[in-house]
């Protein structure tokens, strides 16, 4: 007589149909975390494509741009003729990246420069690759934001939709 129940030598079928969607769902949230960042911020990244490669040491270069982010973005944009006064400009600082509390620190650090934060929270948009003090139509958001930059030593630059979302005056995307 046969047995309709043979026994199993293995795992039960249903533990390992959970082990292959757990990691189907890691490898999915992993691709979508990939993907998302390669060409989100394609308009932001054009001026690092055309950056000067980094000759290494045996004149060849070496595939990375040094410094590329900050040097092309600050020449681009013109310094601020006047000063603004800080305590005029209402600024925005948000955190994009991993780290807690990084727009909190950076927005600390504003304020004992003078300035006036208005809020802190978190850019979930888009990932900005370097830390950017974004600017809106506002009046003298311009020169605010070329100032705090300068002040922080990051690039200053028009806000993309994204971004003017938030605020129509000067919004800083802090990143690690």
């Amino acid at each position: 007589m046969s047995s309709p129940n043979p026994e199993s030598s293995g795992p039960p079928l249903r533990a390992l149909a959970m082990v292959l969607i757990s990691l189907a769902i890691l490898f999915a949230a992993i691709g979508a975390l990939s993907l998302s960042g390669s060409d989100s911020d394609s308009e932001e990244a054009a001026p690092d494509a055309t950056s000067e490669v980094a000759e290494g040491p045996d004149g060849q270069g070496s595939g990375s741009a040094a410094s590329a982010p900050q040097a092309p973005a600050a020449s681009a944009t013109p310094e601020p003729e006047a000063s603004v006064d800080p305590s005029d400009v209402d600024v925005l600082v948000l955190n994009n990246s991993n780290v807690s509390g990084l727009a909190a620190d950076t927005a600390s650090t504003l304020t004992a420069q003078g300035w006036t934060i208005v809020e802190t929270g978190n850019y979930v948009e888009s990932q900005i690759p370097t830390t950017t003090v974004f600017y809106g139509s506002a009046s003298s958001a311009q020169a605010a934001a070329q100032e705090i930059a300068q002040q922080l030593g990051v690039s200053a630059q028009a806000a993309p939709a994204t971004v003017s979302a938030y605020s129509d005056g000067v919004v800083v995307v802090v990143t690690e």
